[in-house]
């Protein structure tokens, strides 16, 4: 649909206007009222000399204004009036379908829109030449109902979506975490074209929700049913549902799967912040790396948020989440270390007064000393008090 502008606009509204003031015409005197396929002839002078016509359908459905001018290159526009002020709907000066309208040819207007019961219209109708003079010959017709006009939906959009990045965190349903892909950016780069039961065919700008006058919907449910690469074995489809009426077509999105990122990160002893070496840090079940003298590792992996633990002898195992990014500027953790509990003596998960008879009971020194040593300092702290991490 192309928005142009018609020149001395103010002008060409104060035709439609009128003015009490003169006593010679009301609002709408120079407006003619259209009737339904009844070729309506009326002479312009050139570009901006428009023939104006109102029109308020009985019935909702597809209207379309066409041109039989015996001359080229007319033009139409369609305006609706609200709170006293006019908003251009759409525009035509071509017709792609003039056989099926039985127009001599393409170079003249044909403008379909749906039109609601009730609502007052205001066609415009000149010649797109400011070289053109003579008869402007228009034509309003009724197309159908809502339910008739439409036949299918066509869907083509050139933009993907990357991997773990056009989007968020989210928690679904079952309490799991997925990534929820904002997909503005293929709505944007997408383009819906309507195909008509008369073998007519008309389509949005890019990135536009609104086609000769009926608006798109666009829905999704990422929530119950995830969206992923088709290269991941969980991938069951990416589905945005375009709709329009009672008619539907389904467009799968396409996400790039990026390349592997390396992950850096470090463990240490929860009282004091000493390094802990050969601890064994698990990803989703699987033994991924182990920590070395400074303890720290790396490990790599595809973007995404993965379940991750960290164990080993002496240490209450601990389990955190951790997400692996694009950006590798967020994928080193080395500056911020994963803080574990030591010395579980008893092997019961908690760090109590049993831990501490323990030590004093065998281990070499005095109670003193044992009071003394960062194990003091885990008396009493328990699993529970393991916070879930998050990095």
């Amino acid at each position: 649909m192309k928005n142009k502008r018609i020149a001395a606009f103010a002008l060409a509204l104060a035709l439609i206007i009128g003015s009490f003031a003169s006593g010679v015409f009301s609002a709408y005197a120079k407006t003619q009222k259209i009737i339904l396929d009844t070729e309506m002839i009326n002479t312009t002078d050139g570009l901006d000399d428009k023939v104006w016509y109102y029109f308020t359908p009985e019935q909702t459905g597809m209207y379309t204004f066409l041109s039989y001018s015996r001359l080229l290159n007319t033009e139409a526009y369609l305006f609706i009036k609200e709170d006293k002020e006019y908003t251009q709907l759409a525009y035509s000066n071509r017709s792609p379908n003039y056989d099926y309208y039985r127009q001599t040819d393409k170079y003249r207007f044909c403008l379909s829109y749906q039109l609601e019961a009730g609502k007052t219209y205001y066609y415009a109708a000149g010649w797109d030449s400011d070289r053109t003079k003579g008869d402007i010959t228009a034509k309003l017709i009724y197309e159908g109902s809502d339910e008739d006009v439409i036949e299918s939906l066509e869907i083509t959009c050139d933009a993907e979506l990357t991997w773990y990045t056009d989007g968020s965190w989210e928690t679904d349903s079952l309490g799991e975490a997925y990534f929820n892909y904002n997909y503005s950016k293929i709505l944007q780069n997408m383009i819906v074209t309507l195909h008509y039961k008369n073998g007519t065919q008309s389509s949005t700008e890019l990135g536009g929700n609104t086609v000769d006058g009926y608006t798109l919907k666009f829905t999704q449910n990422q929530q119950n049913a995830h969206w992923y690469p088709k290269e991941d074995e969980r991938y069951t489809g990416n589905v945005i549902t375009v709709s329009i009426l009672n008619v539907s077509e389904a467009y799968n999105v396409a996400i790039n799967q990026e390349a592997l990122f390396t992950v850096y990160g470090s463990v240490c002893d929860y009282t004091d912040g000493s390094a802990l070496s050969g601890a064994t840090l698990t990803i989703n079940g699987s033994e991924t790396a182990i920590t070395d003298a400074n303890g720290n590792f790396s490990f790599v992996s595809s973007p995404g948020v993965y379940n991750a633990k960290i164990s080993g002898e002496g240490i209450i195992p601990r389990s955190f989440r951790i997400t692996v990014y694009v950006n590798a500027v967020y994928n080193n953790h080395t500056a911020t270390p994963i803080e574990v509990i030591c010395g579980d003596w008893v092997k019961d998960g908690i760090i109590n007064a049993k831990d501490y008879a323990y030590i004093i009971k065998n281990l070499p020194g005095s109670k003193k000393e044992a009071e003394e040593s960062k194990f003091a300092k885990q008396i009493n702290f328990t699993a529970a008090d393991y916070e879930e991490l998050i990095i």
